[in-house]
């Protein structure tokens, strides 16, 4: 242990770890991951009246499609959600339907954070840092309908896919992969002489008061909402994927119905007519690199 942490003494400078860059950025789900733009498209204007047209009416068809179609009738039949979330209702209490959002992300020259080509508008981070890691995490809403809606609104953000970092010294820009498992830790038992002397006790099993290979699960978090001005002041920001590469192979946004009304199939209506964009709020840190 000495050895280990005079090696990190001596490594850490090197590696950026004592002076990190802190940086906050809002992403777009509409404009940066699915690319639909304000206004009417040609395809809306069959199904939108001629005073929605003037308007340019800014929650089109094609933005709402993209909602309606992340819609499930049952989270319990997602894999991802029985597997990394705690539950917020017991299974028993029947069907939830809500709201399954994939998408991954990347940290490459020249592309948006969801691996697009980068454009006007889009946000990127910097590939010239080895490791971006998250901070804390936030989940805002535009043009949330808080009259038939509720004013506490949560979702759960979970990494299911592989985190990636840059090597710290390739000038190729060569990368590495984790599969990540955020695993609980046992708390172990107190061993008596009893147990000692008995040939059938086996220390890996009979020790510990729980499983090795048990998950932590992530909570949901609290999503914010304003009448269509996004202000970071209002950000309720979770910890819990601190540590975290922002590069990662599948991210899920996964917002229960039931969390906008009792009638859950009812507030999910409500939430895919009105809301214009859903923007993802990360505040990071990242380290410069320079030893492998």
């Amino acid at each position: 242990m000495a050895r280990l942490n005079a090696n990190f003494a001596a490594l850490k400078t090197q590696m950026g770890f004592n002076n990190p860059q802190t940086e906050t950025g809002r992403f777009s789900l509409r404009y940066e991951l699915f690319r639909i733009k304000d206004g009417v498209t040609d395809a809306d204007k069959d199904k939108l009246t001629p005073e929605e047209i003037k308007e340019g009416k800014k929650n089109d068809k094609a933005w709402s499609d993209i909602l309606a179609s992340s819609r499930v009738s049952d989270l319990w039949a997602v894999p991802e959600f029985r597997k990394f979330c705690r539950p917020f209702t017991k299974e028993e209490a029947g069907a939830q339907p809500g709201l399954v959002i994939p998408f991954t992300s990347n940290v490459i020259f020249g592309k948006n954070f969801f691996g697009h080509k980068l454009g006007g508008g889009d946000h990127a981070y910097d590939p010239t840092n080895f490791a971006t890691k998250v901070r804390s995490v936030g989940l805002w809403f535009e043009g949330y309908d808080k009259s038939q809606l509720s004013e506490t609104p949560r979702a759960y953000l979970i990494p299911a896919g592989m985190d990636s970092m840059l090597v710290p010294d390739s000038t190729d820009m060569k990368t590495r992969q984790w599969t990540v498992v955020d695993q609980k830790l046992p708390v172990p038992l107190p061993v008596g002489d009893s147990d000692l002397n008995n040939p059938d006790w086996i220390p890996s099993l009979d020790s510990l008061d729980g499983s090795m290979a048990e998950i932590r699960r992530y909570s949901s978090f609290r999503a914010y909402h304003d009448a269509g001005y996004f202000n970071a002041n209002e950000m309720s920001h979770d910890s819990r994927l601190i540590g975290r590469s922002v590069w990662n192979s599948r991210w899920m946004i996964i917002i229960p119905g039931g969390t906008f009304n009792y009638d859950a199939d009812g507030g999910l209506d409500t939430f895919i007519k009105t809301v214009t964009d859903i923007k993802l709020f990360f505040q990071t840190y990242a380290m410069s690199g320079g030893k492998k």
